[in-house]
């Protein structure tokens, strides 16, 4: 099992593509298999889902909606959601949104399913 792993923001691209999005699985099944975790920038749009893990959802800046069978739920800055296994949502942005997300179990997200490498920052001399 590695050891701690700092990923630095100026190695991260996270400018949304056409779809609007850009997430990044930081933390995936190439070291962990447990814990899933990354951040994402979501932009003028809205995506249908039903999540096959538990997610944690911290909104670091902007402006963001989660539609589910419950209803509607607005996130901003400082915010935190919590999304059982199973729920169906709808993510919605209509401006840009940056978000930290976990997820458990890392095996089930597509964006931490996937074992992939993302440059890491050695600690202090």
């Amino acid at each position: 099992m590695p050891g701690v792993r700092l990923f630095r923001k100026s190695d991260q691209d996270l400018v949304p593509g056409a779809s609007g999005a850009a997430v990044q699985g930081l933390v995936n099944t190439s070291f962990s298999t447990r814990l899933g975790a990354g951040i994402g920038v979501f932009r003028d749009c809205e995506m249908e889902w039903t999540v096959t893990y538990d997610e944690v959802l911290f909104i670091l800046e902007g402006e963001f909606r989660l539609k589910t069978r419950d209803g509607t739920f607005h996130a901003g800055p400082g915010d935190t959601l919590w999304i059982p296994e199973g729920t169906w949502l709808v993510y919605t942005a209509t401006a840009p949104v940056t978000f930290f997300y976990a997820v458990a179990p890392v095996d089930r997200s597509p964006s931490t399913q996937i074992a992939r490498a993302h440059p890491t920052a050695p600690p202090d001399p």
